[in-house]
């Protein structure tokens, strides 16, 4: 298992709070030759230092271009085999790191996953982040007709494919089914994928933070269906009206087993605020243009 070196990549933007949480989960499993390296996204508290004190590689941006931005500096002068993506939210359970290096041993294994459970909270918001579990595995993995993928909360990559394809290219969000797609597409290699629950991911603590996210989500689900064609797991593969679509995301935010009143419909209101964004931004796609590689001069010069 320690055949194959990981580097783990976080980036972090005004974290400090989050980070010596994920940072402390992460450590024990380190491996010889394993590293951390947070990237410092132009943050004005003290995510730096949290990072340098944890024992993490620390990488500060002068200027914010956004998390995949980031995480490409930290990538591209990686000299590992293996690129573990994570965020400051993340809390990783003993056997993460070991369980993607198993994934990778496998020569045909480009892209790895385990499955990753969202924690509720005593906020509403958190409450109603634990009913969504916006980071399982269903949906992502195993939907006919689609390539796997899996967001960079807990995304493994070979240094040898991510090279290949470039990396990620520039997007604002969605930029991780976009890579992963890009290399199964490329034949570098499959989704190696560990069904345990070995990742749990901390939520935002307010309504107003949970509503920008699902926004930001419907936004980059429109997009990605203008790059890629419709890739909605609840409608892949069925030729659905946009009614249709609505009515079948507020039927499954209503199955909310033994949730309160006011836990229902805060779900609901999430939900329409993911279709706001969607439908906001497939108004816009006569504007939308094909994501382009970062380029490498701002990347080697990034500091």
């Amino acid at each position: 298992m320690a055949d194959k070196s990981i580097e783990i990549i976080i980036p972090a933007r005004n974290m400090g709070g989050q980070l010596s949480k994920a940072l402390g989960t992460l450590a024990p499993q380190l491996a010889g030759g394993d590293t951390m390296t947070v990237v410092d996204d132009a943050s004005t508290d003290d995510t730096a230092s949290v990072a340098a004190d944890t024992g993490a590689g620390v990488i500060t941006l002068g200027r914010s271009r956004g998390p995949y931005f980031a995480r490409q500096v930290a990538a591209n002068r990686s000299a590992a085999d293996i690129l573990l993506f994570i965020d400051a939210r993340c809390r990783a359970l003993p056997g993460l790191l070991d369980a993607h290096r198993v994934l990778h041993a496998s020569t045909d294994t480009a892209l790895s996953c385990t499955d990753v459970r969202t924690r509720g909270g005593p906020t509403l918001a958190a409450r109603v982040a634990a009913v969504q579990q916006p980071f399982r595995l269903a949906g992502r993995v195993g939907v006919p007709g689609r390539p796997d993928f899996y967001p960079t909360a807990n995304l493994g990559i070979s240094k040898g494919a991510f090279s290949t394809v470039g990396g990620f290219r520039e997007m604002r969000s969605g930029a991780d089914a976009d890579i992963c797609w890009r290399i199964q597409s490329q034949s570098l290699g499959r989704m190696a994928i560990d069904t345990r629950t070995l990742m749990e991911w901390e939520p935002r603590a307010t309504m107003r933070d949970l509503a920008s996210q699902w926004r930001r989500y419907g936004a980059s689900t429109a997009y990605l269906e203008w790059l890629y064609g419709d890739i909605s797991p609840s409608t892949f593969g069925t030729p659905l009206t946009l009614t249709e679509k609505l009515w079948r995301r507020v039927r499954q935010a209503a199955r909310t087993g033994d949730a309160t009143i006011t836990e229902s419909v805060a779900r609901l209101v999430i939900t329409a605020v993911y279709q706001y964004g969607y439908v906001s931004a497939q108004r816009e796609s006569r504007y939308f243009t094909s994501p382009e590689p970062y380029e490498l001069d701002d990347i080697e010069t990034a500091s």
